[in-house]
């Protein structure tokens, strides 16, 4: 008889958003893979405003288990207060619905995106079914977490921590979280790997046509998407013939509406609204430029590698972006055109380089692209993940622990 193939469990609170593509593609690459994988999700239609009756719920009928789950956690603690214990809450319902039909999966591991509530989750199921447990770290899900301590302890206490970035393990260890003590790995955030299967074909654009500049991405401050308006408006106004398309939605869209109008770029710059990826990769089609300048937010958010500059680059679709947290780890100066963040001129100057130079610009988009199918590949993410994951199913399982007055009910 074969052995078993490695069992591993998706825990997630809520489905994938749309910018959230690395996910399916990196499940997807893990099965092909030869493993078996069960996606669980807590709150499978998404809704936030049915969360809080939901734990409400839950902790009458579990109430004894709270005070366990939280002492796991490291919560509540002074540094985040109430939103702490909300979120420890939330943690302990999603693990309690998930509880039965994850030991029925018996999976080999558990394994969370993102380290902060759902990587919570996954540890109490692993506390229970007695299975080690695995995150992955991006950015936002750290570098916005209010409670460092509860932070530290929850990477503690994971049997392997994997990162998108070298740049991801520096910001961990910005937080004080002591990486050298846990045992973790770089793992990209992956594009589906259809799109690299294809060899591109960019057309020239016909003559007298606009260049075309792309940007995909969520309207939010870190993506830099304003310094992107204000390049335009200089290439424009200096009689160059641009479109721009601009497609995803977010909380800067009406400021960046005014933005576009203010700067007289009515015609020339189009926001379409959050559409199907489907859509936004095929608008990426014949386009000239992939644009993004990320930055730092405001509020100390950053981007990890930008999954839309490996979608552009599985179209051979050349990059300019900025030299902004890992971001070099995959575009570089032979391979395509980074520039400091808030600078609109040098923004301009790039695109106006790749606009005017199409050779060279197909040279740099060509090397982009064979990096991304040697680096960021899906199955090569894939091998790394199950090289991990089978050592940790090999090795001692954690026996089950149950809740302090009683398992799940």
């Amino acid at each position: 008889m074969s052995p078993r193939a490695l069992r591993v469990a998706y825990v997630q609170v809520r489905p994938p958003g749309l910018t959230e593509t690395f996910i399916p593609a990196e499940i997807e690459a893990v099965r092909a893979a030869g493993a078996t994988v069960e996606v669980f999700v807590a709150n499978p239609d998404g809704n936030r405003r049915a969360e809080p009756r939901r734990a409400a719920v839950q902790l009458l009928r579990r109430p004894t288990g709270l005070p366990a789950d939280l002492r796991l956690l490291g919560l509540p603690s002074r540094a985040a207060g109430g939103r702490g214990l909300a979120r420890g809450l939330l943690a302990s319902t999603a693990a309690s619905t998930l509880a039965d039909s994850v030991a029925r999966f018996d999976p080999d591991v558990v394994h969370a995106h993102f380290v902060n509530v759902p990587t919570s989750v996954a540890l109490l199921l692993g506390r229970r079914l007695g299975r080690p447990v695995t995150a992955t770290a991006h950015a936002a899900d750290f570098l916005l977490d209010p409670d460092p301590a509860a932070l530290r302890r929850r990477l503690a206490r994971l049997r392997h921590l994997f990162v998108v970035s070298a740049a991801t393990a520096g910001q961990l260890a910005d937080r004080g979280v002591p990486i050298a003590t846990i045992p973790h790995r770089v793992v990209r955030a992956g594009v589906d790997a259809r799109l690299l299967a294809a060899q591109p074909t960019v057309p020239a654009p016909a003559p007298g046509t606009p260049a075309r500049i792309v940007t995909v991405a969520r309207l939010i401050p870190k993506k830099g998407i304003d310094t992107a308006i204000d390049a335009v408006a200089r290439l424009v106004h200096a009689g160059q013939a641009i479109r721009y398309d601009i497609y995803g939605d977010g909380p800067l869209r009406d400021h960046l509406r005014r933005h576009i109008d203010s700067a007289g770029l009515a015609d020339a710059v189009v926001l379409h609204g959050a559409v199907p990826h489907s859509v936004a990769t095929a608008g990426l089609a014949g386009a000239q430029v992939a644009a993004l300048p990320c930055r730092p937010a405001p509020d100390g958010d950053l981007d990890g590698i930008p999954v839309f500059l490996m979608e552009a680059a599985s179209q051979g679709v050349p990059v300019v972006t900025t030299a902004v947290s890992g971001i070099p780890e995959l575009v570089g100066p032979d391979c395509g055109w980074l520039v400091p963040p808030n600078d609109p001129v040098a923004l301009a100057t790039a695109i106006r380089t790749a606009v005017a130079e199409p050779a060279t610009a197909q040279r740099r988009a060509q090397a982009l692209l064979l990096r991304l199918r040697s680096e960021f590949a899906p199955a090569v993410q894939a091998d790394r993940l199950l090289s991990v994951w089978r050592d940790l199913a090999g090795s001692t399982p954690t026996r089950p622990t149950a809740p302090s007055g009683g398992g799940h009910r």
